[in-house]
C-alpha cells in the first residue's frame, strides 16, 4: 500500500507542476514524455524515487479535436521471436472507455520499486480525473538474477503532437542479456525488432504500448 501510495504522490505532484506543449491537429492524439524541472525533479526525490535511475517515467497525452474516446496500455514479451501478448489475448493489462480526450491532459507513470529485477506498476491518470493502478507481475523476470544479466532500458523519448487514432506506440522497453556486455536498446525495436541486436541477443524482452481507439 505505501508503494502505490508513494508512486500516486509522485504522479500527483507532476500533475501539478507540469504543463501541456502539444500543438494543434484535427482528431489526432498528442503523447510526450514529461520533462522535469529542478524543482519537479526534487519534489520526487522527497517521495523516494528517483527519475535518473531507470525506475520513474511519465507521459502526458490529450487529444487535438480526436474522434478517440479511449486508451488502452498493452504488454509483451518477446518469445518464440515475435512480440506475444504476456497476458490474455491481446496483452491488456489497463484501459478506459467513453470518455473526452480533448479536455485536461492525462498522465501515465510507470514505476519500478526495488532492485532491475523489480516488475513495473502503471499508474494512469485519466483526463476526468480518475485514476487506474496495474502491477504488472511476468514470473519469467523471477529467474533472472541481476549479477548475470545486464539490463537496458529504452523509453519514448520524443513527443509525437499528431499521433493518429488507433497506432499502437511503445512507450517503454526492458531487455535482459546474458553477461556484463550492455546492449542500448530503444522502443523502435517493438516494430523492428529484427534490427535489434539487444532483443535478438537478450534472454527476456518486455516492451509496454499505448493506443488511443474510438470505441
Amino acid at each position: 500500500m505505501k508503494k502505490r501510495y508513494i508512486a500516486g504522490l509522485a504522479l500527483a505532484l507532476v500533475g501539478i507542476l507540469s504543463g501541456c506543449g502539444q500543438t494543434a491537429a484535427d482528431n489526432t492524439m498528442h503523447l510526450a514524455p514529461v520533462e522535469f524541472s529542478a524543482e519537479q525533479e526534487e519534489l520526487i526525490w522527497l517521495t523516494g524515487t528517483s527519475t535518473t535511475a531507470n525506475t520513474f517515467f511519465l507521459y502526458e497525452f490529450s487529444g487535438n479535436h480526436t474522434d478517440a474516446n479511449g486508451m488502452e496500455i498493452h504488454h509483451y514479451i518477446w518469445k518464440d521471436s515475435q512480440w506475444t501478448p504476456y497476458k490474455g489475448r491481446d496483452g491488456l493489462v489497463s484501459g478506459m472507455y467513453q470518455m473526452d480526450l480533448n479536455g485536461q491532459p492525462g498522465k501515465i507513470a510507470l514505476r519500478r520499486d526495488g532492485d532491475i529485477n523489480a516488475n513495473f506498476a502503471i499508474e494512469v491518470h485519466y483526463p476526468d480525473g480518475g485514476w487506474s493502478h496495474l502491477a504488472a507481475e511476468p514470473k519469467e523476470i523471477e529467474g533472472l538474477v541481476v549479477g548475470e544479466n545486464s539490463v537496458a532500458v529504452g523509453t519514448m523519448e520524443e513527443p509525437i503532437d499528431d499521433l493518429a487514432v488507433g497506432v499502437e506506440t511503445p512507450i517503454l522497453i526492458r531487455v535482459y542479456r546474458k553477461g556484463d556486455t550492455l546492449r542500448p536498446v530503444t522502443v523502435a525495436a517493438f516494430n523492428d525488432p529484427e534490427n535489434s541486436k539487444a532483443v535478438q541477443e537478450g534472454v527476456y524482452a518486455e516492451v509496454y504500448t499505448v493506443i488511443f481507439i474510438q470505441k
